[in-house]
């Protein structure tokens, strides 16, 4: 029989092999340092872990939501000490000079007196607690100019009236309120919805609601009510018309100046780009901020026509400064306007045609490039005199303007009569130096007033 821990047959000679773990590597198998996907997984924690944190996550997270709660107040701290900074600022520009922000300061204060004489004489008139319709009423019809305040009182005085009538009538009618505002109130809303009210359609329906709610339905209180809407929009046509009528000359000015700089601005990067060497995405870039200008030209538009209308029934209309010479009508300056942003849109997309000219010869030889660029800054000296002239009128930017073109024009007529178009390298060429000669040109006719 055997003894403990021998064994026959040919495995007794040899040593016991150990049973080889998965961890180790094999002999015959190169050795990976990298740690295993099942050590990584007895690494991670449980899905249950991840949901349920025990004790030590959550005061964990709880430190880290408590250490960013500062930062939120500081940030919040900091937006509100920036908000002030501005209006700060804004104060000190209203009263330091003219301006956007004096203007609505004006305003605001015309509001607030006219709400409260409308609230006094409304007081005084009328006992019906709800005789705020008149400070109401007032304060919107402080509009942009006088006469949005006058078309907006009728229209919203007409509101007003037609709202309350239709309460006080059905309430008194049918003997409830309650049935009656869930009769009339939404017979006002789409009333209101009428073009003719514009934007006062709305009052329709809170003139409605003004006579239904809060206190009994009769007709003297409806009628006081009525009383003190007209009184409002009285009191609130007068002050916008007597105190300080508002006026949009500076406004148009900044449009106009703000057009012709930029045109002429863009004239003078194009003639540096052709005298440097017309850079692709440079180019590119030009032919962008290009595409910005018919904004401009309908901010110009809008200014105008805003300005004019700030006019009508405006008692400061002959003390006030008018915003055109006297031979140029708001037509004639947005055409313009629009005429050489069209044409400084067409220069720039021809310097970037000659940009995307690579590895052939520039379309614009050296000894013309120059020339050319003479002709833009020039084109662009007389088009920032034209933007000073129509906004002020002044007989000294006249002259600079009939100079300026004067100067544009001669050195284009130069410009042509040295152009050898033998000289041109190809008929590619020759699209682009025909086309930049005819915008110059068109730039300078546009503003020719001879």
């Amino acid at each position: 029989m055997p003894s403990v821990g021998t064994s026959d047959g040919p495995g007794d000679h040899e040593p016991r092999r150990h049973e080889q773990s998965n961890d180790e590597p094999r002999n015959d198998e190169p050795r990976n340092d990298k740690p295993r996907k099942d050590k990584q997984r007895k690494d991670k924690p449980r899905n249950d872990e991840q949901h349920h944190p025990g004790p030590r996550r959550r005061q964990a997270r709880g430190h880290e939501r408590s250490a960013s709660a500062p930062g939120a107040v500081r940030t919040a701290w900091y937006a509100v000490r920036q908000d002030l900074g501005l209006a700060r600022a804004a104060a000190v520009r209203a009263v330091r000079r003219p301006g956007r922000e004096r203007d609505l300061a004006a305003q605001s204060l015309k509001s607030a007196l006219a709400a409260l004489i409308a609230w006094v004489l409304a007081g005084w008139l009328f006992t019906d607690s709800l005789s705020l319709m008149g400070p109401w009423v007032a304060v919107v019809l402080v509009q942009s100019t006088v006469y949005q305040s006058l078309s907006q009182g009728l229209r919203q005085t007409v509101a007003i009236v037609i709202g309350t009538v239709l309460a006080t009538g059905t309430a008194l009618v049918l003997g409830s309120q309650v049935a009656a505002l869930l009769l009339v109130l939404p017979a006002a809303l789409l009333l209101g919805n009428l073009r003719q009210f514009g934007a006062q359609g709305i009052t329709v329906a809170t003139s409605t609601l003004f006579a239904l709610v809060g206190s009994p339905v009769t007709l003297q209180i409806s009628a006081e009510r009525v009383g003190a809407a007209v009184i409002g929009a009285l009191v609130g046509i007068a002050v916008n018309a007597l105190v300080r009528p508002p006026r949009y000359l500076r406004d148009a000015r900044a449009a106009v100046r703000d057009a012709t700089d930029t045109v002429a601005r863009t004239l003078d990067e194009l003639a540096d780009a052709l005298v440097e060497g017309v850079d692709e995405e440079l180019a590119r870039s030009r032919r962008r901020e290009a595409d910005q200008l018919p904004a401009r030209v309908e901010a110009v538009r809008a200014a105008l026509a805003w300005d004019r209308e700030s006019l009508r029934l405006n008692v400061r209309r002959r003390s006030t400064s008018s915003l055109l010479p006297s031979d140029y009508t708001t037509h004639d300056v947005v055409h313009t306007v629009d005429q050489l942003a069209d044409t400084t849109r067409g220069l720039t997309r021809i310097v970037e045609a000659s940009a995307e000219r690579s590895g052939s010869e520039p379309a614009i030889p050296d000894w013309l490039a120059h020339d050319c660029a003479r002709c833009l800054r020039e084109a662009a000296r007389a088009i920032e005199a034209y933007g000073h002239y129509v906004t002020g009128a002044e007989s000294e930017v006249q002259h600079e303007l009939s100079d300026g073109v004067y100067r544009a024009r001669t050195g284009l007529d130069r410009l042509a009569t040295r152009v050898d178009l033998t000289a041109v390298p190809d008929v590619g060429a020759m699209e682009i130096l025909g086309p930049l000669l005819a915008d110059t040109r068109r730039l300078v006719r546009a503003l020719d007033t001879e």
